[in-house]
Order: structure tokens, then C-alpha cells, then sequence
């Protein structure tokens, strides 16, 4: 009589949260965020160049990148000046938890996809389409107006699934088999203002609760402030203030989300004299307030 062989799974997803294919004009910056769910960014057509925690990366056309939760990231187009398609870059975002702890070793690297990896993505946003009934150009697998609606097609989320794992599974092999294709960051050869730029990268993540100000940043590394701006929006496309602050409201965000603390206690935690000016902060930042984002935090429920 046979016996049954156990099937013990490497990874397993869980939940999706985002599935989008974007196309963004050159000059296109995203100004960054964190989250608590594990996101890939997939070039299809292009460039693109950001930061990842510390690291300064770009992007070729057929790599992706791997965004860990809780990891302050950002996006802008990055063509080059004699690319056929102009700078105009197009990306596939597909973002979702799960029990993904070998994901772990995938921090820091960039993946050269094969055919078979880029055609995984493309079967993804074809079953995304089959989840709702909606246009082309949302959010593939989740409607706000009605998350609980039945698929479109059923079994698409599911699908969707199998072939992030499938593509996940291929991603762990060829970094044990295929190294060649699994490069590190950052991409570019680290000359000093990378150097420097990591620096201060770190610098702003080790105080994103002392409410520090540009003065201080550039005092610290002893750069002229002219110096400064220059030298980080050169490397990463944005200004240091504008990174410091789009990190402190993902952290915020990040304590609400877990409610851990009320808005009082937030204030302090991170260094304002006042509820007021936190709150002042927050809605400038954001354009809404902190307890509409507690709402709406509270609000989301997944497909």
C-alpha cells in the first residue's frame, strides 16, 4: 500500500495586498514610504533608481528588487539619455505577506529575471484582471468600495498565489545555483558620495525619533549645507529633509497601525513640544489627519 508523501512547503503567501503595472513618464519620483508587508518592484520597460533602507539602487529593464517590511524605499524613472523608449519607464508592483521567512536573504539584492520568471509576472496582472470587474490601472486585487465582492473569475486570487510562490521558489534557487544573476547593492561602484550618502541615510534612520533638522545633519558629517543638498539629491533624486520626513511618518504610521501608543504619547516618543505641532506635521505631510489614518487603517480589510 502506498504511503503518502508530505508536501512541507519553503514559503508560503498569505495575503496580497497590492498588484499594479504602472507606466510613468520620465521625471516621474515617488517620495517614498515603509510598510509591515513585503513588496517586489519589477522593471518591465526602462530604468529606475531609488533607495532601499541605506542602499542607493537602479533598476535595468527585467530586474526587480525586493522591499522588506518595515523599510523606508523610494522611486523615480531613471532613463538613459539613448534609451529607445525615452526615460519613460514602465514597473510591476505586487506586494503581500505570508510565512516568507527565507525571503530574509533576498535583502540588499538585485534579480536578473529569465523568461520563464518574467513571464510568471505577466500570468499575475493577467489573473489580477479576473479578481474584480473593474478597469485596468488599479489596484488588481483589492476594491475599496467592496473588498468582500466575489471574484471575477473564481480562483484568480489563488492563482495569483501559486505564481508569486512559483516565482519566489525560482528567485531562492538561482541565488543558491546562479549567483551570477543575483547581484548585490548597490549597483554602482561605490565611489565617495555613495559612501557619504549611506552615511547619512543611516544617520536619519538612527534618529528618525530625535526630530533632527538639515542644520544638524550637515553639522554631524561636517558638510556645508550646499554640499549636502547637492551630494544626497545627486545620488538619490530628493532632498535629505524630504527623506527624513517621509521615514518619520512611516514609523508613525507604522505605531498607529499596531496601536501601541495614543497620539499623545506618539508626540512624545518622537520629540515634538506638542500634540498640536505632531498633528500639524502629520496633516502637512500627508494631507489628512492622524485619525483619519487611524480609520482608515482600522477600515482595510483584505480580499
Amino acid at each position: 500500500m502506498l504511503k503518502p508523501v508530505p508536501v512541507e512547503p519553503v514559503l508560503s503567501v498569505k495575503e496580497l495586498y497590492t498588484l499594479y503595472y504602472f507606466h510613468h513618464e520620465s521625471g516621474y519620483r515617488f517620495a517614498g514610504e515603509s510598510h509591515d508587508f513585503w513588496e517586489i518592484i519589477y522593471v518591465d520597460k526602462g530604468r529606475a533608481s531609488g533607495i532601499n533602507g541605506t542602499e542607493p539602487y537602479t533598476l535595468e529593464k527585467g530586474q526587480i528588487i525586493f522591499h522588506h517590511p518595515n523599510v523606508f524605499h523610494n522611486f523615480r524613472t531613471d532613463g538613459a539619455p539613448d534609451a529607445e523608449d525615452g526615460a519613460d519607464c514602465d514597473i510591476f508592483v505586487v506586494s503581500f505577506n505570508g510565512e516568507l521567512e527565507m525571503l530574509e536573504q533576498f535583502r540588499d539584492h538585485i534579480f536578473t529575471l529569465s523568461m520563464h520568471e518574467r513571464h510568471l509576472f505577466r500570468e499575475m496582472i493577467e489573473e489580477g484582471k479576473q479578481v474584480y470587474d473593474k478597469p485596468f490601472g488599479k489596484n488588481l486585487v483589492y476594491r475599496k468600495d467592496a473588498p468582500h465582492e466575489p471574484e471575477h473569475l473564481p480562483g484568480a486570487k489563488q492563482m495569483i498565489r501559486n505564481l508569486l510562490e512559483q516565482l519566489l521558489i525560482s528567485l531562492y534557487r538561482k541565488q543558491q545555483e546562479c549567483p551570477a544573476q543575483v547581484q548585490s547593492l548597490p549597483m554602482q561602484s561605490l565611489g565617495m558620495e555613495y559612501q557619504i550618502v549611506r552615511q547619512v541615510v543611516t544617520f536619519l534612520d538612527q534618529n528618525i525619533y530625535n526630530n533632527i533638522t538639515f542644520v544638524d545633519v550637515a553639522s554631524h558629517f561636517n558638510l556645508s549645507e550646499t554640499q549636502l543638498k547637492k551630494l544626497f539629491r545627486e545620488v538619490t533624486g530628493y532632498s535629505v529633509m524630504q527623506y527624513y520626513r517621509k521615514s518619520v511618518v512611516g514609523r508613525i504610521e507604522y505605531h498607529i497601525r499596531q496601536m501601541d501608543k495614543n497620539f499623545t504619547e506618539l508626540a512624545d516618543l518622537f520629540n515634538f513640544s506638542s500634540i498640536h505641532y505632531f498633528s500639524k506635521f502629520y496633516k502637512r505631510e500627508t494631507g489628512h489627519t492622524l485619525r483619519e489614518y487611524l480609520k482608515s487603517s482600522q477600515d482595510v480589510s483584505l480580499p
